[in-house]
């Protein structure tokens, strides 16, 4: 399929030009970059929700029942599970779609794994392209599922509008987040499993940890087995949407902020790959000196002028 077609039937939330426009982009494939190029200036934007949370919390079954309330809005929906990356092949690991194999031959739902690829923040700059792929398309909501939880997690931020963290009313994981930080940057806290009794004493908790900030925190229990408080934490994150406009607007340009840093990135370290200058300063003054070494690497990659410079 080439690139123009490609586009066309993107635009048009096609199922699997979609697909091929992610693995193109993931796997940094021939004119990638033109297809990226093209999408914009994005038609619509859509509503973005990152949810974390410890392994075991019932994340994706938490996102099953996400998926049937807003499917019955007429959405248009996208689930990205960031799975951890294998260290041989690069590719995911978890394959969380088979979590979620009910909705999977639904036209209004697209469901896709990627790796984190080892990037330091549990998301790489393809997150950030797969999304503006997928709003390209035409999706209403985006529901983007990390990892799990750890100091990694807080670049979720960086993608999501709204960020829920899913919580088990006797999981003990509390001190983990506290620690991390990654309570700071949640938006509303999912008392998951709260069918299991205890979920009382987690909000408590929560609401104890903002009680000297002057935070009030939004907090829903939910029960995926008893199919309890999914309708009430949907009407709660559009409530945050609305209320809360303007710090989502400001959130978005953080999080365009981010991604064209990480963009930056990425083409410096791939003229740092090519470049043989590079290797040979690493080689040389870089074994003495790495922050000399560093400064010439920049210097090299930004003007070029160092080929004939002596040290």
């Amino acid at each position: 399929m080439k690139t123009q077609e490609l586009l066309s039937r993107l635009r048009q939330n096609d199922p699997v030009a979609l697909a091929k426009a992610i693995s193109m982009v993931e796997n940094r494939k021939k004119d990638y970059g033109k297809l990226l190029e093209a999408i914009y200036p994005l038609g619509r934007t859509a509503l973005k929700i990152g949810i974390t949370g410890a392994p075991g919390s019932g994340k994706s079954s938490l996102i099953e029942k996400l998926i049937a309330a807003l499917k019955v809005q007429g959405l248009s929906l996208a689930v990205l599970a960031v799975d951890p990356s294998s260290p041989l092949s690069g590719g995911a690991l978890l394959g969380d779609r088979l979590r979620m194999i009910q909705h999977s031959n639904d036209p209004n739902v697209f469901i896709r794994s990627i790796a984190n690829r080892g990037h330091l923040g549990g998301l790489s700059l393809s997150t950030h392209e797969i999304i503006d792929l997928l709003q390209a398309a035409g999706k209403d909501v985006i529901i983007i599922e990390t990892v799990g939880v750890g100091q990694s997690e807080v670049d979720i931020v960086n993608v999501a509008d709204v960020v829920l963290m899913v919580l088990n009313p006797e999981s003990g994981d509390e001190i983990q987040i506290f620690k991390a930080g990654i309570i700071e940057i949640a938006d509303i806290f999912v008392i998951n499993k709260s069918d299991l009794g205890g979920s009382d004493n987690k909000v408590a908790e929560i609401r104890n940890y903002f009680a000297l900030s002057g935070r009030e925190p939004l907090i829903f229990p939910t029960s995926v087995k008893e199919d309890r408080g999914i309708p009430e934490l949907l009407a709660g994150i559009r409530r945050f949407q609305d209320q809360e406009s303007g710090r989502i607007i400001d959130k978005s340009l953080r999080m365009r902020e981010n991604y064209i840093e990480k963009i930056v990135v990425e083409r410096i370290q791939e003229k740092m790959r090519r470049d043989p200058s590079v290797s040979a300063l690493i080689r040389g003054i870089g074994a003495a000196n790495p922050y000399q070494a560093a400064e010439r690497i920049l210097e090299l990659l930004t003007t070029g002028g160092i080929h004939d410079k002596k040290d």
